[in-house]
C-alpha cells in the first residue's frame, strides 16, 4: 500500500516513526512536510513553502492571534476553527501561493491509497486537495498531536472527510468524542539503557519546548528553595536541537522533571519517552483520570504545588530511583511499541479486524 503522511513538521519525531513502521511491514510510505524540522527531527519530503516557519511569520501570526500563537484553548465540542477576518484572508492568500507552489506535485500526492493528515490539516487551508482525493475514493485519516485541537479547533471541510481520527493527547477525548486513542508510537529500539547515580551527585533536567506549558517557573522556584539544603545539579536544557538535548540528557541526566501541569496536555509526551527508554526516571503531572486510565505505570507523580516535596524525598535517598530506572524501560518497551501501534492504525484505517495494543 502507498502511504503518505502529510504535516506541517516531523512533529515530536511522531510521523517519521509511523513512516519508519510502515516501511517495515513492507509499505511504499513518505512524510510530506510544509517546511524542515527547526528541532533536526528527520526530514523526507520537504516542501519549503512559503509564509510558513520564518521567524518573521511566526511573529506576524502571534501578533495577530493567527493559527495556533497563544495559550487560550477554544471553546466547543469539538472546538472549531472560525477565523476572523483578518486570518481568513492571511490563509487565502498563502493557499493562493501554496496552491502554485506545489502544482508539480500533484499527481505524486494523487498516487496514495491512504493519507495521514498531521493536526488535521491537508496543506490548503481550504481543503481542497484532500476534497479532490475523497472523490477518488482514498482513504484519509487524522493524528492530532500536541495542542492543535486545543487551540486551533477542527477544521470542518477537512475533518468530515476522514475515515478515522486519531490522537496521542488522552484529553482530546474529552473535547473531540470522535477521536480514537492510541499511545504514542515509540522505537525504543534505538536506545540503550543507562546506569544513572553514578556521579556523587544527583542530576535533575528539566527540558521544556515552552516554559508555560511544562510549568517551569514552579521547577526553577523548587530547585531554588532546594539548593540551599542540598548539593544536586539541575540542568536547564533549551533552545537545543533534538540530538543535542537527548545527548546531554542521555549522559548526565538521573531524573527528569517533565511537565507540572496540564495545559499542554495531559501526562507526558516524547521527551519522558526518550528518557524512560534509557532508564532516567520521570516526573510529570498524572492527574487522577489519566491515573486511572494508565492502572500501572512508572512515572513519579508530581504537580505545581508539591513539586519542592517531592524532589526532597529523592535528594534525601537518590537510590529510590533506582527501581524506577528498571521499570521504565520494562513500561516504554509494553505500551508503546510502534510497530503495534502503527499496525493498529492502519488496521483501522483500512476497516480491517484490528490488533489489541492497549495491555490488559
Amino acid at each position: 500500500m502507498r502511504i503518505l503522511h502529510i504535516a506541517s513538521e516531523n512533529v515530536a519525531g511522531v510521523p517519521g516513526i509511523l513512516v519508519k513502521a510502515e516501511r517495515k511491514m513492507g509499505h511504499y510510505s513518505r512524510l510530506m512536510t510544509y517546511f524542515k524540522s527547526p528541532r533536526a527531527h528527520w526530514d523526507d519530503i520537504v516542501l519549503n513553502l512559503p509564509f510558513s516557519n520564518t521567524w518573521s511569520i511566526r511573529g506576524l501570526k502571534k501578533t495577530a492571534k493567527i493559527g495556533t500563537y497563544g495559550y487560550s484553548q477554544k471553546k466547543g465540542i469539538p472546538p472549531r476553527w472560525e477565523p476572523k477576518t483578518t486570518e481568513r484572508i492571511f490563509y487565502l492568500f498563502r493557499d493562493v501561493l501554496w496552491n502554485f507552489k506545489i502544482s508539480p506535485l500533484k499527481d505524486y500526492i494523487r498516487s496514495f491509497d491512504c493519507y495521514f493528515l498531521d493536526g488535521g490539516l491537508g496543506i490548503l487551508r481550504n481543503g481542497n486537495i484532500v476534497k479532490a482525493l475523497k472523490k477518488m475514493n482514498k482513504k484519509i485519516a487524522i493524528l492530532y498531536l500536541g495542542s492543535d485541537l486545543r487551540l486551533r479547533g477542527v477544521l470542518p471541510d477537512i475533518e468530515e472527510l476522514a475515515d478515522v481520527i486519531f490522537t496521542t493527547e488522552f484529553d482530546h477525548r474529552f473535547i473531540h468524542p470522535e477521536t480514537q486513542y492510541v499511545p504514542f508510537p515509540f522505537e525504543v529500539d534505538k536506545f540503550n539503557k543507562k546506569e544513572i547515580l553514578k556521579n556523587n551527585k544527583l542530576t535533575i533536567c528539566h527540558a521544556p519546548t515552552k516554559r508555560y506549558l511544562k510549568g517551569t517557573e514552579y521547577v526553577l522556584k523548587a530547585v531554588e528553595e532546594l539548593k540551599s539544603k542540598f548539593d544536586f545539579n539541575f540542568l536547564l536544557i533549551e533552545n537545543k536541537t533534538h540530538e543535542e538535548a537527548l545527548k546531554i540528557k542521555e549522559q548526565t541526566c538521573d531524573v527528569l522533571i517533565d511537565q507540572l501541569t496540564d495545559f499542554g496536555g495531559f501526562g507526558y509526551g516524547m521527551n519522558s519517552m526518550e528518557c524512560l527508554s534509557v532508564g532516567i526516571p520521570s516526573i510529570t503531572y498524572i492527574n487522577p483520570q489519566y491515573e486511572k486510565f494508565l492502572k500501572v505505570h512508572p512515572f513519579i507523580n508530581a504537580n505545581k504545588d508539591n513539586i519542592k516535596e517531592v524532589l526532597e524525598k529523592i535528594l534525601k535517598n537518590p537510590k529510590i530511583l533506582l527501581k524506577k530506572s528498571t521499570e521504565s524501560r520494562k513500561w516504554v518497551v509494553k505500551e508503546h511499541n510502534y510497530m503495534n501501534v502503527s499496525k493498529y492504525m492502519l488496521d483501522k484505517i483500512m476497516g480491517r479486524r484490528f490488533s489489541q495494543i492497549f495491555s490488559d
